[in-house]
């Protein structure tokens, strides 16, 4: 049992290792295959031309979409990924994350204590992100993220509603003092 529960543990790390490090990798590995591709389409042999143009026209692109393509199209394409099978729910998810994360929205309703040990007083910070669960058969209890430290990773704990107990500061400050390991109290 105890093995077993090590196991999960391991393969939760592993995943969320896999989660931060894959974009980083699938970025390197693109742009090394976009500056190999373009060396070979050139037929001049002048070191580090296919990673200035490479660079060059990521930043054109970028220049483009901010200042050429009007806020419909953006949101038109930004719309088109929340379509997308498979893609839509990674997007969505990583959106509502970063916003929230960001302060531009209220996907967190509240920072809260869930109390772990009435005894002893141990609590976690979270953020209240449902305060309604019959839909899902649990009544009278509430949805928390507990975000990690140093990162944005976290869990969603469904609690009774008796076990929370509200702190009386913005979200914005809980949120920063959580991220910061508990540094930033201010």
């Amino acid at each position: 049992m105890r093995k077993n529960l090590l196991v999960r543990k391991l393969f939760s790390y592993f995943i969320r290792g896999l989660l931060l490090v894959a974009p980083i990798f699938v970025t390197i590995y693109i742009l090394v295959f976009a500056f190999k591709w373009v060396d070979g389409l050139i037929p001049i042999e002048i070191p580090g031309i296919g990673l200035l143009i490479v660079i060059s026209s990521v930043t054109l692109l970028g220049y483009i979409a901010t200042n050429l393509f009007s806020k419909p199209a953006v949101e038109f394409l930004l719309n088109l990924l929340e379509k997308i099978p498979v893609i839509n729910v990674i997007y969505k998810s990583l959106k509502d994350v970063v916003s929230a994360f960001m302060g531009g929205n209220d996907k967190f309703k509240k920072a809260v204590f869930i109390v772990l040990d009435r005894v002893s007083k141990v609590k976690r910070i979270g953020f209240v992100t449902e305060t309604d669960l019959t839909r899902m058969g649990a009544d009278g209890m509430v949805a928390v993220y507990v975000p990690d430290s140093y990162g944005i990773t976290g869990n969603v704990f469904i609690v009774p509603e008796s076990s929370i107990e509200p702190i009386d500061l913005p979200v914005s400050e809980v949120m920063k003092f959580i991220v910061s390991g508990g540094i930033s109290a201010s």
